[in-house]
């Protein structure tokens, strides 16, 4: 590759990407990402000290460190399984070759990347494909199969828009320090679910019971779908907030209490604008209209999903909901339209 074309490669990024984009989003990922570190060594160092002294300094330097070591072997490991996947699956030379047109539309070297197909239906049942550590740019199996190429282009193109949106392997360890707060989150709040599914069922059995007419019982929906699981959530909260309040007292574990609840919706909402930034990326490149028939495909899949998690998923949900990424890739398209109309006329 001569020079101009290096210079090209490297600008590229930047271009697509603003660098304060790139900024931004480390910086929310630490932010919305620190009071959950700050529990993690709190708890880290909590539990090393009921052993003894030096455990605490023991664990003080491993936690660090052993961040690093997970990362380096979670890219070695990712970077296998590429390299098997290039070689064993048949539906390689097709992703290649749909990743070197996207390569080509955003003027960058595409040897930098590893493209590879994963050998399962859908991620988290939502997407199609996923940017992970070592520039590796991920379909799976199923899009292949089901996607025209210039659709699979357009997952590629999103993917690499998640590639230039940051420093992946930084968000990566940033993920793992806040890890130990995580899983104390989740354990409580898959907890406190269960408890509420268990509570629905016998108002469900109800309402199968009663309902004979073209409409359903809307009282009973009511109180399977909301007043069951808030009064759990309300009642799980008082508990956890007087717990909390005998080791932390009453200010600090209702700031604790307030931060921690807002975390996850912060951290939600970090995502969906990524996922934003991301179809951006996509529809600059040229497949804003082979975007949209990804995002129809999500579309269907999405209306099949309960309603109460359609209703959460504007707060709670890693992704926006298809039809809002529709509509916000119908206005690039309008805004990129008009962008070409006017150099035109000019």
């Amino acid at each position: 590759m001569n020079s101009h074309v290096r210079q090209e490669s490297e600008s590229a990024g930047p271009a697509l990407v603003a660098r304060r984009t790139t900024f931004f989003v480390l910086i929310g990922d630490l932010v919305v990402s620190l009071p959950s570190i700050v529990l993690s060594g709190w708890l880290i160092w909590g539990l090393s000290a009921l052993v003894g002294d030096w455990l605490v300094v023991v664990a003080a330097l491993v936690w660090p460190v052993s961040g690093a070591f997970v990362l380096l072997v979670g890219v070695l490991i990712s970077g296998a399984a590429a390299q098997a996947g290039r070689s064993a699956s048949p539906e390689h030379a097709e992703v290649a070759d749909a990743w070197a047109a996207v390569a080509v539309a955003a003027r960058i070297d595409g040897s930098r990347y590893t493209p590879w197909v994963h050998d399962i239906a859908t991620v988290n049942g939502e997407v199609y494909g996923y940017a992970t550590l070592g520039r590796q740019v991920v379909v799976t199996r199923h899009a292949v199969a089901v996607f025209t190429r210039g659709e699979l282009r357009a997952v590629l193109a999103h993917e690499l828009g998640h590639q230039l949106l940051g420093q992946l392997w930084l968000r990566w360890l940033v993920k793992w320090y806040r890890g130990p707060a995580d899983l104390l989150f989740e354990f409580a709040v898959g907890l406190v679910s269960k408890i509420a599914s268990l509570l629905q069922i016998a108002p469900r059995w109800i309402a199968h019971r009663l309902y004979r007419g073209p409409r359903p019982v809307i009282l009973l929906g009511v109180l399977v779908v909301v007043i069951v699981p808030a009064a759990v959530v309300l009642g799980s909260g008082w508990v956890i907030l007087a717990v909390s309040t005998r080791f932390l007292g009453l200010p600090t574990a209702l700031v604790a209490a307030v931060v921690f609840l807002a975390q996850p919706l912060m951290r939600a909402r970090l995502s969906q604008w990524q996922e934003y930034g991301a179809d951006r990326v996509a529809v600059e490149l040229g497949y804003g209209q082979d975007l949209r028939g990804v995002l129809r495909r999500l579309q269907a899949d999405w209306d099949a999903t309960p309603v109460e998690h359609r209703l959460l998923a504007p707060l709670t949900h890693t992704h926006p909901s298809p039809d809002r990424r529709l509509r916000a890739v119908d206005a690039l398209e309008s805004q990129r339209h008009r962008a070409t109309t006017d150099d035109q006329s000019s």
